[in-house]
């Protein structure tokens, strides 16, 4: 399972805490701006003593070395990501190096690079042989336009080091007057350009200054997907939004009440949800009025995160028992009619023929953490990594009267109606049943005496009404202690089975007991 976690760059404290005390005199600091003569050659330096020679040999050498440096070059930005438009590696040593250098924008096409934080622009891929090319300087052309509020002397490069699984930040010249920012590099590999305030914050550096135009916010109304479009898919949802209606459904309390029967009001309770309700500020409540067509309209989750930024909806959707149609989602992120969910719920809406690519693709939430969703039938299709059906990731969430008929790859999956529940489900095949439990006079669940451990991370896992209250060890245990009993007296339907973590799940391998408490 993949968590937030598509940042995983390991940082050293002692590092960080080093990198901000030099701030300003560091690759991490301010930019240093290039010089605007950085383009001129060096003059021949050969000893002659006729003047007009002399000349001549100079020209004759500036025009050889013009032609012997030629650099590799490509367009970039065309996946989306737009502040980047071009990159450029000029050779170390000269020569013809503009068939030796292969580029490739990654945005969207890789998960962990394309959702870094403080990204600007796309990472790009940078292929060379390092016998053949020696490296050289590596510039990007950025466009202002693009830039969504982050001033140019913020942008710093970073360099993907693979070896160690680690980013590495790299010492950055701003032309400002060119719109160009270049960095000296050896090493083929993934570079990208970002915000190095947003980037040394999360690794709790603290600045005072982020790094954007003097009274940029993008909390403040009206709201506005400049960082949302950093960093995620947005479809057409900024195109459909009303702005006028989202600020009629704020309701006395701060809270906003979004009463939906049109594509454009639900696009705009999608757009406030993921420009403006970050760490879950406003509780947010979608009542679906009437049957929604989404048909010709690219649509984007309600719901997204990235390293030190959340987004996740964390409000309610009612259905009312109407439908959703034709909802068309690929994105490179979490995929669902819901993005990144937590602790929210969805009751009573229907989708049809949607269409949903991206990773952990679930038509009503990709992932769902302590998320509830009842009484929803979904038909459909869905591509992806660890597809499901009406949930893609399912933690510690609940699915209760669903019913899904949905193809991945031309296999109905409707009978999972998550893709964690599906992965479990072959894990647990795989595995087999091994064990058994029961429920003894007291009903206390026992397990057999004297068994032979097969398994050294071994568990009880309890349900309580559908959702996992706890997940304790069971090793050379035949009885589940009365402690964890008296816990568990809360009225409700309790489901108790064994279970091993295997292929990065808990899979029972046991019978299940049930019992009641009223």
């Amino acid at each position: 399972m993949i968590g937030r976690k598509v940042y995983i760059m390991k940082k050293a404290v002692l590092f960080l805490t080093a990198l901000v005390m030099t701030l300003s005199f560091s690759a991490c600091g301010p930019l240093e701006e290039e010089p605007k003569n950085a383009d001129s050659k060096e003059s021949n330096a050969a000893s002659v003593t006729d003047v007009t020679t002399k000349a001549a040999q100079t020209t004759a050498a500036a025009d050889t070395s013009e032609i012997e440096k030629i650099p590799a070059r490509a367009k970039i930005g065309e996946n989306g990501a737009k502040a980047v438009t071009e990159a450029i590696l000029y050779p170390k040593d000269g020569g013809d190096i503009s068939g030796d250098v292969y580029f490739e924008d990654l945005y969207g096409r890789h998960v962990l690079h394309s959702e870094v934080v403080g990204l600007v622009g796309a990472p790009v891929e940078v292929d060379f042989d390092s016998e053949k090319v020696k490296g050289g300087t590596l510039v990007f052309v950025y466009d202002p336009d693009e830039l969504k509020g982050v001033r140019p002397d913020a942008l710093m490069f970073l360099w993907y080091d693979e070896e160690n699984d680690n980013y590495v930040e790299l010492e950055s010249k701003l032309n400002a007057d060119e719109h160009t920012v270049s960095v000296d590099i050896k090493d083929p590999g993934c570079y990208m350009l970002v915000n190095l305030y947003e980037w040394l914050n999360v690794w709790g550096a603290n600045l005072d200054d982020n790094g954007l135009e003097p009274g940029y916010d993008p909390s403040k109304e009206p709201v506005s997907s400049d960082l949302w479009e950093l960093h995620g898919y947005v479809g057409n949802i900024p195109s459909l939004a009303d702005e006028d209606y989202i600020n009629s459904c704020r309701q006395d309390d701060g809270s906003y009440l979004f009463n939906v029967s049109t594509p454009e009001q639900l696009a705009s309770a999608v757009y406030f949800n993921n420009c403006a309700n970050k760490d879950g500020k406003y509780q947010i409540t979608i009542n679906i009025e009437k049957d929604i067509d989404l048909e010709g309209f690219n649509w984007a989750p309600m719901g997204w995160a990235a390293a030190g930024i959340d987004y996740d909806f964390t409000g309610a959707v009612i259905g009312n028992g109407h439908t959703i149609k034709n909802m068309h989602i690929d994105c490179f992120g979490y995929a669902g009619f819901i993005g990144d969910g937590k602790y929210c719920m969805v009751s009573d809406l229907n989708f049809e023929n949607a269409h949903v690519k991206g990773r952990n693709p679930g038509i009503v939430i990709s992932y769902a953490r302590g998320c509830g969703v009842s009484g929803c039938t979904v038909q459909g299709e869905v591509k992806g990594y660890e597809a499901g059906s009406v949930v893609g990731i399912d933690q510690n969430s609940y699915m209760e009267n669903c019913k899904a008929k949905v193809i991945c790859d031309g296999e109905d999956i409707g009978k999972y109606l998550s893709g964690t529940e599906r992965g479990k489900a072959a894990a647990a095949e795989k595995n087999g049943i091994t064990e058994k439990i029961w429920l003894d006079d007291n009903s206390r669940p026992c397990r057999e005496e004297d068994v032979i451990e097969t398994y050294d991370n071994l568990g009880w896992e309890i349900k309580r009404n559908g959702i996992v209250i706890l997940n304790r060890n069971a090793y050379d245990e035949t009885t589940l202690p009365w402690q964890e009993i008296d816990r568990l007296t809360v009225s409700g339907h309790y489901e108790v089975t064994l279970v091993v973590f295997v292929d990065g799940y808990y899979i029972p391998v046991s019978n299940t007991v049930k019992y009641d408490v009223k």
